[in-house]
């Protein structure tokens, strides 16, 4: 159910994304577009490659957090070519999660300041892969992924019950999916609200040089509070390690 629920998401994101013929165009220039971009900035993506530590440091998610240096703990993971980096401190907070469609439970959760995807992209990509997609995006999504749902069933690889119940959630996760742009921040930012199976995130979208990266906060049971903190460490990241 996991595979089809992502393969069922996945095609919704690339297909909002990039539209009809556009698709094939949009992937092949990119690759052109990008090394312009990195011609006119000093800013390379590679140059953190194995080391985004040194972009999203112990003393600044410290600082950020309030939090004791000494007893945070430091996470670190890769998929593929991305990267993700995390600082934890334990906390007494507890978030309620959707298990099963109308039953919550109580999971406990840590203070957390995180950074990840740090990549390098043009600014017209960065705005197209971060905004709020049009009902024509959302209904050609939709198609894109009844007619994955359909293939699945036929070829066995999943039942028509859960293909659907895949679906019904995928859609779901579509509807709380949110940009907000952030003023005065790198480039240009914006925070993107998304949910699925009853987990919500928001994260910090940030490009700056044909650099972009993703903060994610969670210190308070206050959005308004994580969105400062986020904003915070996305500066200071900017101006302490990019400039």
């Amino acid at each position: 159910m996991k595979t089809i629920l992502i393969a069922l998401t996945s095609i919704f994101l690339f297909a909002f994304s990039c539209e009809g013929d556009k698709k094939t165009e949009q992937l092949n220039g990119l690759e052109t577009e990008v090394i312009e971009s990195l011609e006119a900035t000093s800013l390379k993506a590679e140059d953190f490659k194995g080391k985004i530590d040194e972009l999203l440091t112990l003393e600044i998610a410290a600082q950020v957090s309030g939090l004791p240096a000494t007893e945070a703990e430091k996470k670190y993971s890769k998929f593929s070519s991305l990267e993700n980096l995390k600082y934890e401190w334990n906390s007494n907070r507890t978030k309620k999660i959707e298990f099963m469609k109308g039953k919550f439970i109580e999971a406990p959760i840590k203070n957390t300041i995180e950074l990840s995807w740090v990549k390098n992209t043009t600014l017209e990509q960065f705005k197209h892969d971060y905004h709020n997609p049009t009902a024509e995006e959302i209904k050609k999504a939709e198609e894109a992924m009844n007619k994955k749902m359909t293939e699945l069933n036929a070829e066995g690889k999943t039942t028509e019950e859960q293909a659907e119940t895949a679906s019904n959630v995928a859609k779901e996760s579509i509807s709380k999916f949110k940009v907000e742009e952030v003023p005065n921040l790198g480039t240009y930012s914006v925070f993107v609200d998304s949910g699925i199976m009853g987990v919500t995130t928001r994260d910090l979208k940030v490009f700056y040089k044909g650099l972009s990266f993703t903060i994610r906060v969670d210190l308070s049971d206050d959005v308004q509070s994580n969105d400062k903190k986020a904003i915070e460490t996305a500066k200071m990241i900017i101006d302490q390690k990019l400039k």
